[in-house]
């Protein structure tokens, strides 16, 4: 039963990091701020849990991942675009719901008030 929420939690983790480079401008982003709009929508992970997402959604070309000034950046690839908007389901990826859209985009807009 733990290793079941685990993996649900890891996929919707997951999830939230390709809807949060979604909404950010020119669909890239690093990872202090990526961990700051996943938990700003009850997604709780720690810097390394959202680090580890990045490798692994880069390691199946959903983002391009780079190291800049000593920090993960991540950018949005075409094929992850389509899964962040629910317009294609990916395995290990929880497929998104219009309320979780909407959560982000409040949390995204709280951010930047």
């Amino acid at each position: 039963m733990m290793e079941e929420a685990a993996q649900e939690w890891t996929q919707h983790l997951r999830l939230a990091v390709l809807r949060a480079l979604l909404d950010l401008p020119e669909a890239t982003g690093h990872e202090s701020l990526i961990t700051d709009l996943v938990n700003s929508v009850a997604i709780m992970a720690d810097r390394d849990q959202v680090r580890g997402a990045i490798v692994w959604l880069s390691e199946q070309v959903l983002v391009v991942a780079e190291v800049k000034r000593g920090a993960l950046c991540a950018s949005l690839t075409d094929l992850g675009e389509r899964i962040a908007e629910g317009k294609r389901a990916y395995p290990g990826v929880k497929r998104p719901s219009r309320a979780l859209h909407s959560a982000a985009q409040i949390a995204i807009d709280k951010l930047k008030g």
